[in-house]
């Protein structure tokens, strides 16, 4: 393999079919609002950069298919060719969308409101509605969503949905059973029923959405029912103390779903169980932040049980001195049963804060990509099949197969030099030997793989300078200037 710069180990391009576009609103830290038309729950369409002005008069463009992560910027409505609006550095994405078909109704709920609750607002709700929530305390309050391509979200701040001991249909705090939902800036928590699977949200339609909301003490953050069809997009999200001594629950469990994206979220302190679960056919596990720090006792950081073609790009991820299980990431343990069996670790940072681990274990079948990762702490790179390419590991390990039977450019070093580890911040100190440790992978079965973002603190994604040399992790290293 020369170059490791066109690393494809299928033909296949993948294309996620977007839905119609919709506006997008960032406010800017000078208190600005710029309104974007953008594809619902993409952020990869959005460019950081000096964008050329819309043409005066265009008129609405149709968004076409791309890949979703796509070096050429998507057609956008009324801006035909054109990248996005200038953003910040920092800037909050996503925000507020329409339905792709909207009906033009706005539900307002609230006790000040016609509609005094949640679930009198489901029964009401019909296809394409908007539905608000104003902030605010809502104890037992449960609901069950059968309308399709709605918006469910907060306003006036997170409304806070405790369950209080109730249930929609014994599953969870909201049953979702309609298609194409989108649900935004909510909090769930406390959801407990009597077979131990109480969610935040069991998902039981085509297609779910979530931005910005806080899952939260719940035996399963969010589980999803077995569909075919269904694509997930969980965006800008935290999943914190969810899961049982059981070790059956987890931060999110995702059913047998088409396609599952989690982007710019935050994990951490799930009690036993994983904190992703996923048995999606496709995965993109981009830009988060999924830690044990301190006393978590999660099991795996990501468990990708039936393997498929999968991402996990650009993360952070801890494995704490208490985790329930020594594997960061664990690929196929319950049976190489997808279609395809494509695994990609690309340009994330790992640690190890047990006395041992295994940062990646693979029971697939072809050999995992390995790439620009770094590896800090006392675990094994890898149990299982895999190419390991310019990482960085440190932690006292010198595995002589780091280097051989076509592994190659992977450092062992005695201290990685981060920021503050021992807060969390692991960004690169001068002189970090992962410094300019990496290099361009190239694609997998057309989704580029060098990292073009990075995770935020607490939520979000940031664009991650494109420029110079490639630097292994997560966190690129930035001057002080």
């Amino acid at each position: 393999m020369r170059g490791f710069r066109a690393v494809v180990l299928a033909s296949a391009a993948v294309a996620l079919a977007l839905p119609a576009s919709a506006d997008m609103i960032v406010k800017l830290k000078d208190g600005r609002s710029l309104v974007l038309p953008v594809n619902p729950g993409d952020i990869e369409s959005v460019t950081f950069g000096t964008a050329p002005p819309a043409a005066a008069g265009a008129k609405a463009a149709t968004v076409a298919p791309v890949p979703l992560d796509s070096s050429a910027p998507p057609a956008v409505a009324g801006a035909p060719g054109a990248n996005p609006a200038l953003l910040p550095h920092d800037a909050l994405l996503p925000a507020a969308l329409k339905p792709d078909s909207p009906s033009g109704r706005v539900l307002h709920v609230g006790p000040a409101r016609e509609i005094k609750t949640i679930e009198q607002a489901s029964k009401l709700a019909k296809d394409g509605d908007v539905i608000e929530i104003d902030s605010g305390d809502y104890r037992g309050d449960v609901a069950t969503w059968s309308a399709n391509d709605i918006v469910i979200r907060g306003i006036g701040g997170r409304p806070h949905l405790i369950a209080d001991g109730n249930a929609a249909q014994g599953k969870g705090i909201w049953v979702t059973h309609g298609n194409k939902i989108r649900i935004e800036n909510i909090e769930f928590s406390g959801a407990t029923v009597h077979d131990g699977n109480g969610a935040g949200i069991r998902g039981e339609g085509a297609g779910l959405t979530i931005v910005n909301c806080y899952f939260h003490d719940n035996e399963e953050g969010i589980l999803t029912a077995p569909n075919a069809n269904s694509d997930i997009d969980i965006e800008s999200s935290e999943f914190a103390r969810n899961g049982s001594d059981s070790g059956r629950v987890h931060g999110i469990y995702i059913g047998d779903i088409r396609t599952l994206i989690v982007r710019g979220s935050y994990f951490h302190g799930q009690i036993i169980g994983h904190h992703i679960k996923s048995r999606a056919a496709t995965n993109y596990i981009l830009y988060n932040r999924i830690m044990d720090f301190g006393d978590g006792t999660a099991s795996y950081s990501i468990d990708l049980s039936n393997g498929g073609r999968s991402y996990v790009i650009g993360n952070i991820i801890e494995k704490g001195p208490r985790a329930d299980n020594y594997a960061s990431i664990a690929y196929a343990m319950e049976g190489p049963t997808k279609d395809v069996q494509e695994l990609y670790v690309v340009g994330n940072t790992m640690l190890m804060d047990r006395s041992s681990g295994i940062f990646v274990r693979s029971r697939g079948p072809n050999p995992a990509f390995i790439a620009d990762n770094i590896f800090a702490g006392p675990g094994a790179v890898l149990q299982g099949a895999g190419k390991l390419i310019n990482n960085v590991v440190s932690g006292g390990r010198n595995d002589p197969e780091l280097n051989a039977n076509g592994n190659q450019g992977n450092r062992v070093v005695g201290d990685v030099r981060f920021v503050d580890a021992a807060h969390g911040d692991y960004h690169l100190l001068p002189g970090s030997p992962a410094i300019g440790a990496g290099a361009d992978p190239g694609q997998g079965a057309g989704f580029k793989l060098l990292p073009n973002y990075e995770p935020l603190s607490p939520l979000g994604i940031a664009a991650r300078p494109s420029t110079g040399t490639v630097d292994a992790g997560a966190l690129r290293f930035q001057p002080k200037s």
